[in-house]
């Protein structure tokens, strides 16, 4: 899929330490002979990425994801059409771990991953001659693990992506380019949809220069700096509290609407009945005024109603103009309510009255290494 156009910042690299990634010593002042590759997995940026390999050189598989995931419904089919077009051996989905995967690794040069959900073992990491290169839509090792673009924009930090060599630690390995967006990407007017098409754009046209340059031999930087990680799972398992601040609801919204995805989601209570119903709903704008604040209502209730399935709901700070996304649309007086979500992995306080969640608890410290 064609992602919104858009020029966003330079590429910006550091040089520092990685411990987890393989040697590249060896390569730092040799060119890098690539003729045969393997690509890995499938996205929007990854099909791109394909198309610049088959390109260039003679790939000897690809492969979907090893699961499936709904934001790459239909994705698949494309692949496969490339494949038969570049006559690429289409290996549908599949555990890279395997001994039969891995030999076919070690026949190559350089194995890409454009979108897989597997975690690659050493043995096939270490098969092809020069190992395993993926690009990962967020600034390592600043923002290692799932969803980064949506966890940038929930902390409020740079938006980017990182092309680098896959160790054995997760998002964590001796960069190849570190590309930094304009720091208002991502900010309080984007989808999280949007972001992410403005990233994978972005990578697919700089991919062939990085490839470049790899075969020129250029050092990998070492991966190192602040370091953050974030698990599987969503913010507040995807619960909105209105007690939340104004600007917090907004942003939380917007780093949740990555289609087909719906984001955020609250429990309707209606006012003259029994029970509550589940609904998705976005956060279209609020108003901090103290006109808004001044309004009478409970905090969650709905004020008013509007055309175009849109209402009016009171915050904590004022109010906050919705859009029904998926349910039934709210009466007038009904309360809007989010279910308590400290079991999840990542709970965010009912009563937070922040502008963007705190990263402090999701940085890495790592042991210094005794020389």
């Amino acid at each position: 899929m064609d992602a919104p156009t858009g020029e966003h910042g330079s590429e910006k690299r550091r040089r520092t330490s990685s411990s987890d990634a393989p040697s590249t010593s060896r390569d730092a002042t040799q060119r890098r002979e690539v003729k045969t590759v393997g690509f890995l997995g499938v996205s929007d940026y990854g099909l791109g990425q394909l198309e610049v390999l088959a390109g260039r050189y003679k790939v000897a598989f690809a492969t979907a994801k090893q699961g499936s995931a709904a934001h790459a419904s239909g994705l698949d089919l494309k692949l496969a059409n490339i494949c038969t077009e570049r006559g690429i051996e289409y290996l549908g989905s599949v555990d890279a771990n395997t001994s039969e995967m891995v030999a076919l690794a070690r026949k190559i040069d350089l194995v890409i991953i454009g979108g897989y959900d597997g975690i690659l073992k050493r043995d096939f990491i270490e098969a092809p001659r020069y190992g395993v290169i993926n690009t990962h839509l967020g600034m390592l090792p600043l923002n290692r693990g799932c969803f980064p673009t949506l966890w940038a924009q929930l902390h409020k930090l740079p938006q980017g992506y990182t092309t680098y060599q896959v160790g054995t630690a997760v998002d964590f390995g001796a960069v190849l380019e570190l590309y930094r967006a304009e720091d208002d990407l991502g900010c309080l007017r984007d989808t999280n949809r949007f972001v992410y098409d403005e990233l994978a754009a972005k990578a697919v046209a700089n991919f062939s220069a990085t490839l470049d340059r790899f075969e020129a031999g250029e050092a990998l930087a070492p991966c190192a700096g602040r370091e953050a990680y974030h698990k599987k799972g969503l913010p507040n398992d995807g619960w909105i509290s209105f007690r939340w601040s104004n600007v917090f609801l907004r942003r939380f919204s917007l780093a949740l609407d990555f289609a087909p995805y719906l984001p955020g989601r609250a429990r309707l209570v209606s006012a003259t009945e029994d029970g509550a119903a589940e609904l998705s709903l976005s956060i279209e704008d609020t108003d901090s005024s103290p006109g808004a604040g001044s309004r009478p209502g409970k905090v969650g209730e709905v004020l008013e109603v509007f055309a175009a399935e849109e209402f009016l709901v009171r915050t904590r700070e004022g109010t906050a103009r919705c859009r029904l996304r998926k349910g039934n649309m709210p009466t007038p007086g009904s309360i809007l309510a989010g279910d308590e979500a400290a079991a999840c992995a990542h709970p965010v306080d009912a009563d937070f009255a922040g502008e963007e969640l705190p990263l402090d608890r999701y940085l890495v410290v790592r042991k210094a290494v005794q020389s």
